[in-house]
């Protein structure tokens, strides 16, 4: 492999796993949602504009957040599992760490083709461990989602429309 694949393989590597952190933190939101808000809240939506208001500010407030506030979020309302409570702070870490060191800490490794091996390697293992907290705290907050009446079908329609929205703004 020549040397300019190889330094685009280890950044396509780095990009997978901050995309993994991001999802995270998205799937926790989402978690917050149905936990927090949702619970608190639905008794007091008096029609779909006072809900999309009251969404929208909650929304914007939690994803202001970072991702350690976030966690603890969850923690203080008696979530997540203990499985998951082993999980969150190594991925938070893992999170910081790529997003504020990475870079800096391989700076060395990063000159040789060993030492991008070596870190393709390790945020391979980084994108799993994100990947399997996202896993675990979704398989949480999906069966609640389904009581709240978010269905199967639901979620690829919102996924097709999201999809067809995103297509209609690259066209203008």
């Amino acid at each position: 492999m020549d040397k300019s694949d190889h330094i685009r393989d280890v950044y396509a590597h780095f990009g997978l796993a901050m995309h993994l952190a991001q999802c995270l933190e998205q799937s926790i939101f989402i978690h917050l949602m149905f936990f927090d808000f949702f619970p608190r809240n639905i008794k007091f939506f008096k029609s779909q504009d006072h809900w999309a208001q009251e969404f929208d500010k909650y929304e914007s407030q939690e994803l202001g957040k970072s991702m350690g506030r976030l966690i603890q979020k969850m923690k203080d309302a008696g979530q997540p599992t203990n499985a998951i409570k082993d999980l969150l702070p190594t991925a938070l870490k893992q999170r910081n760490r790529l997003a504020h060191t990475y870079f800096s800490e391989h700076a060395i490794k990063f000159m040789s083709e060993e030492g991008r091996d070596e870190m393709i390697s390790e945020l391979e293992s980084i994108q799993s461990q994100l990947s399997s907290a996202m896993k675990m705290i979704d398989s949480i907050t999906l069966p609640l989602a389904h009581h709240y009446g978010l269905t199967e079908e639901m979620l690829q329609k919102m996924m097709s429309e999201m999809l067809q929205a995103h297509e209609r703004t690259k066209k203008t």
